[in-house]
């Protein structure tokens, strides 16, 4: 009898364990295996958005009139790309992002009038009253706005670094009824007006709506 006992609460201990096992391979195993299916995916998703905004597109609203008439003073959307110029580099007319020389949480959008070893003509060009000549550094470029009494750019604050560049203006995406490339154009420079730093600054428009604001 004694070992019958035995034998019955060993059985009867074994119970729970057995109930557990089975706990494990139909419900928690399954469940923590969908779970971590779903976290890899996540973190995929992640690393995707992430490389396609970092080596492929990008938006950002726009505020300032140093643009004008390719963009509004304010409202504007634009899509920019960050591709091309690590295939082709920059080229003299193109319209693009860059870190500002003068505060680096914030964009500026510019058009290119130099690139390295080309020499611009400010205030009133070579040979005119109070007129010089720059000629735009190795690594560096020379930036203004369409907008000239109205844009603070590199008449203002020089050549700026290549590095800062962060790619280049190929859609206005906002408002509808405005939608379309924007062009590439050749434009001389021309003399530094007194105005207001309205440079036409762009905060970088990442994941919440607060930095997606720009100044």
């Amino acid at each position: 009898r004694r070992a019958q006992r035995i034998a019955a609460h060993g059985a009867h201990g074994a119970m729970p364990v057995a109930r557990l096992a089975v706990w494990w391979r139909a419900s928690a195993r399954p469940a923590l295996s969908e779970a971590g299916s779903y976290g890899v995916r996540w973190l995929q998703l992640v690393g995707l958005l992430h490389c396609i905004q970092e080596y492929g597109i990008d938006f950002s609203p726009t505020v300032g009139s140093s643009m004008e008439p390719v963009f509004n003073a304010s409202g504007d959307v634009l899509l920019f790309e960050r591709l091309t110029q690590r295939l082709v580099g920059w080229k003299s007319g193109e319209v693009v992002v860059a870190t500002s020389p003068k505060d680096p949480d914030a964009r500026i959008c510019k058009r290119i009038v130099g690139l390295p070893g080309d020499r611009v003509a400010v205030s009133g060009g070579a040979g005119a009253p109070g007129g010089y000549d720059v000629e735009v550094p190795l690594g560096h470029c020379w930036l203004q706005g369409d907008n000239r009494a109205a844009s603070h750019d590199s008449r203002h604050y020089g050549p700026v670094p290549l590095g800062l560049l962060q790619g280049k203006v190929r859609l206005k995406l906002w408002p509808l009824f405005e939608m379309g490339v924007i062009e590439r154009k050749q434009l001389a420079a021309e003399p530094a007006r007194a105005c207001g730093i309205c440079a036409c600054h762009f905060t970088k428009m990442l994941v919440s709506p607060e930095r997606g604001v720009a100044r």
